[in-house]
């Protein structure tokens, strides 16, 4: 079987500190890996992994290879810069039908820039395949199906789908992995290596539009607020001191 997963796309430097350090895998992204290869261990294959961002986005992309996948792929080029996620889930689409049969694609509930967690949806429409959402367990996969427990909004369910198809994995419960000193020295010697991937050999029409439109960007300050210490004889009066603070903040 090959197991493909997605890695969500890194926000460019001038801002990444606002959201956490990038240079290192997310914890969405370690558990979604560690799930495919807990498949591979399962029933055999390979896991390839691919992300779509910047060349700095090579840093992460090694630290997969150090957990033992098969091949991790990285999507740039200048001209697929600034698009939003129905573009990147084209051009992702378009890269996995590319390097061909595949069982399952594997994708973390939402990224850390857009925060839009339309990625897998989206990705799964291009590649017109079932999406299994928010599964916490793929318990079976057997007779060209997938079957796994998904959670709602008050209780589990048991979904089936046929394979290949789109699993949008919230599990977090997965088999302790931890990178292997071999795999670190191929990953760090030039044995093992991300393949980049440009529109010059992908050779996909380029249309630049966005679904959404950024109006206004602004950075809260992270100074810490004045504390103000509520002093009454009895509870009526400290909510009454209450009340009038949050009248005069506007909140009420």
């Amino acid at each position: 079987m090959r197991f493909v997963v997605i890695l969500k796309q890194i926000p460019d430097d001038s801002i990444k500190e606002e959201y956490q350090d990038v240079d290192q895998l997310n914890d969405s992204d370690k558990n979604v890996i560690k799930e495919a290869l807990d498949l591979r261990d399962r029933y055999g294959g390979t896991v390839d992994v691919i992300g779509f961002g910047p060349l700095s986005a090579e840093d992460v992309m090694k630290e997969t290879l150090t957990y033992g996948i098969d091949d991790a792929f990285l999507i740039s080029d200048p001209q697929f810069a600034d698009m939003d996620v129905s573009q990147v889930a084209k051009i992702v689409a378009a890269v996995i039908k590319k390097l061909g049969p595949y069982d399952l694609v594997l994708c973390g509930r939402q990224a850390i820039d857009g925060d839009s967690a339309h990625m897998a949806s989206m990705t799964s429409c291009a590649l017109e395949i079932p999406l299994i959402a928010y599964s916490d367990e793929i318990t079976e996969m057997k007779d060209g199906s997938v079957f796994a427990t998904c959670m709602g909004d008050q209780m589990a369910y048991k979904v089936e789908a046929k394979t290949p198809a789109m699993i949008l994995s919230i599990r977090e419960k997965n088999k302790n992995r931890f990178p292997s000193v071999p795999d670190i020295m191929k990953t760090y010697d030039g044995t093992y290596k991300t393949k980049i991937l440009t529109n010059e050999e992908l050779n996909l029409s380029v249309t630049k539009r966005k679904v959404t439109q950024l109006r206004k960007y602004e950075v809260k300050s992270s100074k810490q607020q004045k504390l103000v210490m509520i002093n009454g004889k009895d509870e009526e009066e400290k909510a009454a001191q209450i009340l009038q603070l949050l009248k005069q903040k506007s909140v009420i």
